[in-house]
This record gives structure tokens, sequence and C-alpha cells, in this order.
């Protein structure tokens, strides 16, 4: 559980870290379904959900997987984790529904960065506002995430204005000149970053394996006024459902395959799941629409100036 200080804190930054949310047993399940996937990967074995970089010789290099919940049980099983689900929940402060998960694979010696970013729809200029609900992902680590391996880095503070412009920075300067602050993990860890937080990571040029399999839980509000417009939710709503009674029940089902494989279940964790989804019910948690209160308390300059970044920059 977070304390009502780390739960303030995380509105501060836009991201923080869980140690140890999925250990055992658990851990060791969901590792061993990311190394068969990890080589099917590699091998280029169910191409259509796998990616790669093109590289200059014409050979390619994989990176990432898509639709994890089909491919493994333990997959869906993790997503309804009672711990991961309780400290969610504690951050997001409303119900909530898992919409898109993913497996991002940093190979040894792969060298695939993730150049500086924020998580859709804040990348488009045009998009001018942070929705006053928060909007988080979960990124459940599988190995340990280090500098050296290519570990996440972010810019603390920048997750409430909308689209900010790190178009106008070399990826050099948003690594070493901005603030921003490596997020270093272990096995079985979970950093919670905002989607609207600033994030990038360098190449993995060791022999080390650096794995993450992610989950974008939702809250139906920010879906339908923050999403609804993109291709590919729009493609997930018609294809399985988001908030309808089909992803309820395939919330069930995530519930069940923890049942099925002997893992703890929901009871005594303080989540329930209801028709909009899961919710924390316990204490501290955040407040509802949290973020719009935090928004108002900014002035009209404090907010151009964390869009531009200018207020991290030397010449500020």
């Amino acid at each position: 559980m977070f304390t009502q200080a780390e739960i303030d804190q995380f509105h501060r930054d836009g991201f923080i870290v869980a140690k140890g949310v999925v250990k055992g047993e658990e851990l060791a399940a969901l590792r061993k379904a990311a190394d068969r996937v990890m080589k099917e990967g590699m091998a280029g074995v169910d191409e259509e959900g796998h990616r790669y970089r093109p590289n200059p010789d014409g050979s390619r290099t994989y990176f990432r997987s898509e639709f994890m919940w089909d491919r493994d049980p333990v997959f869906e099983a993790v997503t309804a984790n009672p711990s991961l689900l309780a400290l969610y929940g504690q951050l997001v402060g409303h119900p909530f529904m898992p919409i898109v998960d993913s497996f991002v694979c940093k190979i040894p010696e792969g060298d695939v960065p993730v150049h500086w970013h924020q998580d859709p729809p804040f990348g488009d200029p045009e998009w001018p506002d942070t929705h006053p609900i928060p909007n988080i992902d979960a990124d459940i680590y599988l190995d340990h995430s280090t500098i050296e391996n290519g570990c996440v880095w972010a810019i603390p503070g920048h997750h409430l204005v909308g689209h900010v412009e790190v178009e106008n920075y070399s990826e050099e300067m948003l690594f070493d000149d901005l603030g921003a602050v490596p997020i270093e993990l272990g096995p079985g860890d979970v950093s919670f970053h905002c989607l609207s937080a600033p994030h990038g990571s360098a190449g993995n040029r060791t022999g080390d394996l650096r794995r993450t399999f992610y989950v974008h839980y939702m809250n139906r509000e920010v879906q339908e006024q923050s999403y609804g417009h993109l291709g590919y939710v729009q493609q997930l709503e018609k294809d399985r459902g988001l908030f309808d009674e089909r992803a309820l029940a395939a919330a069930r089902k995530m519930i069940d395959a923890r049942k099925e494989l002997g893992y703890d279940g929901l009871k005594g964790s303080g989540v329930r799941l209801m028709d909009e989804g899961f919710e924390f019910t316990g204490d501290p948690r955040t407040p509802p629409r949290h973020w719009g209160t935090l928004i108002a308390a900014m002035s009209a300059d404090e907010i151009k100036r964390k869009k531009s970044l200018t207020f991290l920059t030397r010449a500020a």
C-alpha cells in the first residue's frame, strides 16, 4: 500500500515505483511465459503480434510484442493481481478497466532506444489538456532495469499541462540537461507513470535482458474524452469492448485465471469489480478528479513554462 505521502509524491512527479508487487510462483510463471514470447519474437513467429526495428544491413531487431492476454493465462492473472490493482486504485481514485497490454523486451546488446515522448494522446502538439482524472500506466518488471541496460528516464512535474514540447530538444539534452531521473527497478517491481509524463530510454548495449509487461488501465470518462478519436482504441472497442459486458467478462476471466493458477484473489485487498471496472475502496486514496484540482491551482505562466520545459533549462 502507498502512504498518503507517496500518493502526494506521485501527483507531484507523475511517476512512482512500488517494490516487490509480483513475487514468488506468480513472478516465476510470468517470466517463464515471457521467455517463450521473446523466443517466438526473436525467431519471427507470429510476426503480426511482434515488433521489430529495421537495421541498415537489412536485419531486424525484436523489441516488443502485443496481445499478451491472448498468449498465456498468466498475463491475464497478473493483470488482476490484487496488490497491483490496490496500488493503482490508490493513485487513480476512480474505477478503472484494463484497456491495453504489451510486452517491451530489450534483448542483450539489442541497442533499441525508446526516444523521448509522451504516450497517446499527449504526443500530439495540438493536444491541449491533461484530463482531471489521472491517466496511468502500470509497468511490471521481469528483470533488473538499470541505467546501463536502458532503464526508463522521466522528467518529473510536467504531466499536468497536456502536450510538452520534447520535440524542441535533442535526446542528449532531455537525458542530461532537463532534470530527468532514472527509474531503476528489479524483478516484480512496478513503475506507475502518467501517460502525460515525458519519458524515454536508451538502448541496451549490455549482455543483460530487460523486459517489461505493461498494462494501461483507464477510467471510462478518460477513455471517452481523450481516446475516442484514436483509431486503435476504436478498433479495440469494436473487437472486444472496453467498458461493456464483454470487458466485464474479460475482467472476470482474469480473476478466474488467478484462481486456476492458485494465486490469491481480490478478497481482503480493498478492491472490488463493479460495472465501471475495478475500484479500490480503502484509504488512503486519491480524491475524485484530483488532477483537475491541481491544474486549477497552476497559473497560466506556470503551465506555459512547463509545456516548453523552460522551468528546467539552464537559461531559466
